[in-house]
């Protein structure tokens, strides 16, 4: 039973963590629906690295160029497409990371609300909806629309955008890339979609959902990684919760035995697989759909779960 709690926790993971529906409401909220035991912290970390390295695999040549571009931008005032995207990635990462931190037992206090993860999900199909009505101004690019013709679509494994083709992200001003790093602290929230919101924010901002898609994967690289470096750090210094003292963490529970490796393996890996399964589906969808089906579901699932999880309170 262990093995078919982690592949499904697995298969949450990739596909909910990297479509815009919430991965944290869909463990928390499914975890109540079939009473499953919320998993360990150690368990947790590594479904969010095999999500990671799905977003890794599938966006290696932006992340590389990205990276030289980082570094190329002490020498050149961060004045070209590479090394300003490089920039806004950085900028938009720290409000996450400050409000995640600070916040942090305000967001744990929440995530023991499965409730809380239903209301919030609404919440994410409503931005979902809304974003699509918008009717907003592209930034100014080198070349006014993207002359790719449908057998470029982004696939595996898509090749980087130069400024020949259109700036994307990296067209924006600061203010803006802060803004949508801004809107990713709603994934600190049960419920809200990380990727939904800041993917809305960079359409918000001008951006195609192609471009903001392609952001706000590559700010998720980073958001993951820093995320899971913190609760590293819990796992080293494994300190058990104090008697009486919250053991919810996120989706984790805190009290909870550590699982078998070869159980943790299972989830990683079956994260891994489903991630890239669900990115390549995604890159692809956003190319010529739009996102409103997405907030049907988020709307659909949110009411059922809130149905069910109210009529067993009132019970």
């Amino acid at each position: 039973m262990q093995y078919l709690h982690a592949i499904a926790l697995g298969i949450i993971q990739g596909v909910a963590e990297l479509f815009p529906i919430s991965s944290a409401a869909h463990t928390l909220l499914l975890s109540a629906l079939f009473r499953w035991p919320l998993p360990s912290l150690p368990f947790v970390v590594m479904l969010h690295l095999g999500t990671f390295l799905a977003v890794l695999v599938y966006f290696a040549r932006d992340y590389w160029r990205v990276l030289l571009g980082f570094f190329n931008g002490f020498k050149t005032g961060f004045a070209g497409q590479d090394e300003r995207l490089a920039l806004w990635i950085v900028i938009g990462t720290i409000p996450l990371f400050a409000i995640g931190k600070v916040a942090e037992p305000f967001f744990d206090m929440l995530f023991a609300m499965p409730i809380v993860a239903a209301i919030i999900l609404l919440v994410t199909g409503a931005v979902l909806f809304a974003i699509e009505r918008i009717k907003v101004t592209p930034p100014a690019r080198p070349v006014a629309e993207d002359q790719r013709g449908p057998e470029d679509a982004r696939m595996f494994f898509p090749t980087a955008q130069g400024p020949e083709h259109y700036e994307g992200a990296a067209a924006l001003p600061w203010w803006q890339a802060v803004l949508i790093g801004l809107s990713q602290v709603a994934g600190l929230f049960p419920g809200g979609s990380r990727s939904g919101f800041s993917i809305a924010a960079g359409m918000l901002s001008g951006l195609s959902r192609e471009e903001a898609s392609r952001f706000s994967f590559l700010l998720a690289g980073p958001a993951i990684v820093g995320a899971s470096a913190f609760e590293f750090m819990n796992i080293i210094r494994n300190v058990p919760p104090q008697p009486g003292a919250p053991t919810m963490h996120g989706v984790a529970n805190l009290a909870a035995a550590t699982e078998p490796h070869l159980v943790i393996l299972t989830g990683t890996i079956v994260a891994f697989l489903s991630g890239m399964v669900a990115i390549r589906f995604f890159m692809r969808y956003v190319n010529d759909h739009k996102l409103t089906p997405f907030a049907y579901y988020c709307w659909a699932f949110g009411l059922v779960m809130l149905g069910i999880l109210l009529s067993r309170h009132g019970s």
